[in-house]
């Protein structure tokens, strides 16, 4: 057992986690995802995304090198879904990571 890894905070909604990093990465050319859409149902159509009012006030997805970063703002970032209750995130810089399972062979992202 290694006593010296720390627990990192992280925020659930459904099968998105959302883990807050120490500070931004540091990747060249981010590419911004200014719908505020984290991810879409593959039945139902239903998002995941930042709300409207969190994005006016300065909430931010990004893309760098394939993964997604959301900075929230000093007053936090509130994240929607149709069938989840809306979660609020203080402020910093989260991973946003999709939930993954293993099927016996491989692993693969959980599909809502």
């Amino acid at each position: 057992m290694n006593t010296t890894e720390t627990a990192r905070p992280f925020w659930r909604q459904g099968d998105i986690y959302f883990v807050k990093i120490d500070r931004e990465p540091d990747f060249q050319a981010p590419k911004p995802v200014k719908t505020g859409v984290i991810a879409r149902g593959e039945q139902t159509g239903h998002m995941h995304r930042v709300s409207n009012a969190s994005v006016a006030n300065g909430a931010a997805l990004a893309l760098l090198a394939g993964f997604m970063y959301l900075r929230a703002p000093e007053p936090g970032a509130t994240i929607v879904h149709d069938e989840h209750g809306a979660i609020q995130l203080p402020m910093g810089i989260y991973a946003v990571v999709n939930q993954q399972e293993f099927d016996g062979l491989s692993w693969r992202t959980v599909l809502d």
